[in-house]
């Protein structure tokens, strides 16, 4: 069940979004850019949104910290990319341009008993409802309508040698 006044949705490519998920050696850091979550506190709760084609709320991961940084010093304390699941070719196509980078690092990630699925969102929040393109806070209504929404299958992610997978048990 997620609590808190402080809850956010944030959007993540699939390849991403599943690494805060992983069984072993998950992803604890999500790299952004710009004043990408300038309002997160540490405490604060992260819905993590798959983006299509998956399109499903998976998941919530707790923030640890946020920092803008250096690129050299957000690369260095990412353990090399380590910890965002990037490699450095990866890191540096993204911030192509830039001068800094934000680190939001995150711990507790637990998986929805069941994935929600953008139609089951807009179901629940409005039909023109959007994912985020950055942040979003969620109302107390919005986090009821996620809790009663996940409650039925249970899932895990595993780290394969070949390839990372979510599976239904």
């Amino acid at each position: 069940m997620i609590k808190s006044s402080h809850t956010f949705l944030i959007s993540v490519h699939p390849r991403w979004a599943r690494g805060f998920f992983l069984t072993y050696n998950p992803k604890t850091i999500e790299l952004r850019k710009g004043s990408f979550g300038a309002c997160l506190k540490p405490g604060d709760s992260i819905v993590i949104y798959s983006t299509l084609p998956v399109g499903e709320a998976i998941g919530t991961v707790k923030v640890v910290r946020r920092e803008l940084l250096a690129l050299d010093r957000l690369w260095q304390t990412s353990e090399q990319g380590r910890l965002a699941k990037v490699s450095r070719q990866q890191f540096n196509a993204y911030y192509a341009q830039q001068e800094s980078g934000i680190g939001v690092w995150v711990s507790s990630a637990e998986l929805f008993p069941s994935p929600i699925a953008l139609c089951r969102l807009r179901q629940n929040w409005g039909n023109r409802w959007q994912p985020p393109q950055q942040l979003q806070q969620l109302s107390d209504d919005r986090l009821a309508a996620l809790n009663i929404a996940n409650l039925t299958d249970r899932y895990f992610v595993t780290d394969e040698p070949s390839r990372t997978m979510l599976s239904v048990i």
